[in-house]
């Protein structure tokens, strides 16, 4: 029987290909948003502690988010890992980097709609974000994913954080535990 956990994100926040990165705000961006009179397209980041990752094979990953600020008309969102699996911290990455990476990953979520209205969506996650959870898992290193509005041509939508104190992303976790191990020299008793 499979268990489910969720994990809650330590870490998120913001980037632009200019170089900007934040993490401290309570919403981050995802998509185009005018700064004065220039446009400036952002993308997001979350992390995802290694110790709150459980053990056994994974077999099905959502990603709870929580939208404070709905996009615009057109604003389609992708989820990719972070880098190439999602075992780069954000955290080690100046914003630059960060932009390229949140963007660059394996692609778990395509041309997704939710982000078109504000309040908090369930998100299943696809391609191999299960392997790479896995193995991010077994390396030791913290699993985080990367956010980007395809085409970076549509308003910004804004996407709870840390910060807000309350409905930050949650990935929810299905895995079939490993079997229980007992010692080596324990027989157990026969059914009566």
């Amino acid at each position: 029987m499979d268990d489910q956990v969720d994990v809650d994100t330590d870490y998120d926040g913001d980037c632009d290909a200019a170089g900007g990165k934040i993490s401290t705000n309570p919403i981050f961006a995802v998509g185009r948003y005018t700064v004065g009179k220039v446009q400036v397209d952002y993308r997001g980041y979350v992390r995802f502690p290694n110790a709150l990752l459980p053990l056994g094979t994974v077999t099905q990953v959502q990603l709870r988010l929580g939208v404070n600020v709905a996009g615009g008309a057109g604003h389609l969102a992708d989820v990719h890992a972070y880098d190439t699996n999602g075992q780069t911290d954000p955290a080690l990455d100046p914003g630059a980097t960060a932009y390229v990476r949140c963007a660059s990953g394996n692609l778990y979520a395509d041309d997704l709609t939710e982000l078109r209205a504000a309040g908090l969506y369930w998100i299943p996650l696809g391609g191999t974000v299960c392997a790479d959870l896995m193995a991010a898992r077994d390396a030791g290193r913290p699993f985080s994913l990367g956010f980007e509005e395809e085409g970076g041509n549509d308003s910004a939508a804004f996407v709870y954080a840390l910060e807000y104190g309350s409905n930050w992303a949650v990935l929810r976790i299905t895995y079939t535990p490993p079997p229980a191990v007992g010692p080596t020299w324990w027989t157990p008793h026969a059914a009566i």
